[in-house]
């Protein structure tokens, strides 16, 4: 998916792109010759970018997208192959160990915990680590050509960028390991299926959907959209009673707000009348 118009964001490195235009955000991870695998200055590009979401009111909706027809591929196989590792030394694994910490807190975790609607949009492969990315977003829509895939099996390891936790919370314990450990290739069709994508999309309109989306959930009031994911995230961990009683008390402020009333004036107040093309009143 290429990158939406609109005004360009310095983002510190050209491994990242972005770009503004109608309260939406869009981010391009932009390695195409590695398939947007992960590096050092994509990933603190992306942290830079979400705190700007973050405290940015013009933006309403964060869009993550790859470029050159592919999403991520998580690991840099190259470096892991060579023994390197982008988050430090392989005679340091303390300074690996708080270096990656830090970097899936400010983006995936940061995704996930932030307070404005994120979407990714996946073409091509979502692997890995790159596939916690995708599923650190609140929605997900895939192209035809997507392949998503835990891939960490195949190289001896256990998954990172929180693609455990989201595993197991959007497809259950039993699923989650199945995908774990056999890694299957999921078409966009059958992520549909499992729930680990919200539509599968033909490549070539794809990022049209996706564009359409993101803009009715611009035109949503931001404190309503605020509210609507720390209820959903409260659900995870408070019982029924307590997760009602919080949308009750959420409720009762937001009625007071000028989008509701706006809202309310605008849906009731009945439409203006257009005169008839011969100009004789309506009976």
């Amino acid at each position: 998916m290429s990158s939406h118009s609109g005004e360009t964001v310095e983002t510190g490195t050209a491994h990242l792109l972005a770009t503004r235009a109608g309260g939406v955000l869009t981010l391009t991870l932009n390695r195409p010759e590695v398939r947007n695998a992960f590096s050092r200055e994509m990933l603190e590009g992306l942290a830079a970018m979400l705190d700007l979401a973050a405290s940015d009111e013009e933006v309403r909706v964060v869009v993550l997208t790859g470029a050159g027809g592919t999403f991520c591929a998580g690991g840099d196989l190259t470096k892991l192959a060579a023994g390197e590792s982008i988050f430090g030394p392989a005679d340091a694994p303390a300074v690996r160990l708080a270096s990656q910490k830090a970097l899936q807190r400010a983006t995936v975790v940061r995704l996930r915990e932030l307070d404005k609607p994120s979407i990714a949009v996946i073409e091509g492969a979502a692997v890995g680590a790159g596939l916690g990315l995708a599923l650190a977003c609140d929605l997900r829509y895939a192209g035809a050509s997507a392949t998503l895939r835990t891939g960490f099996g195949r190289l001896g390891l256990a998954g990172d960028f929180g693609c455990t936790w989201a595993l197991d919370r959007l497809v259950g314990a039993s699923r989650a390991l199945e995908l774990l450990y056999l890694s299957p290739p999921l078409t966009a069709a059958r992520a549909r299926e499992l729930g680990l994508v919200n539509e599968a999309v033909p490549d070539e309109r794809l990022g049209a959907h996706a564009a359409k989306v993101a803009a009715r959930i611009a035109a949503v009031s931001p404190d309503a959209l605020r509210a609507m994911k720390r209820h959903v995230a409260r659900a995870h961990d408070h019982d029924h009673a307590s997760c009602a009683d919080a949308e009750a008390e959420r409720h009762v402020r937001l009625l007071e707000s000028g989008a509701h009333r706006e809202a309310v004036r605008a849906i009731t107040l009945p439409t203006t009348r257009t005169p008839t093309t011969s100009g004789a009143e309506e009976s």
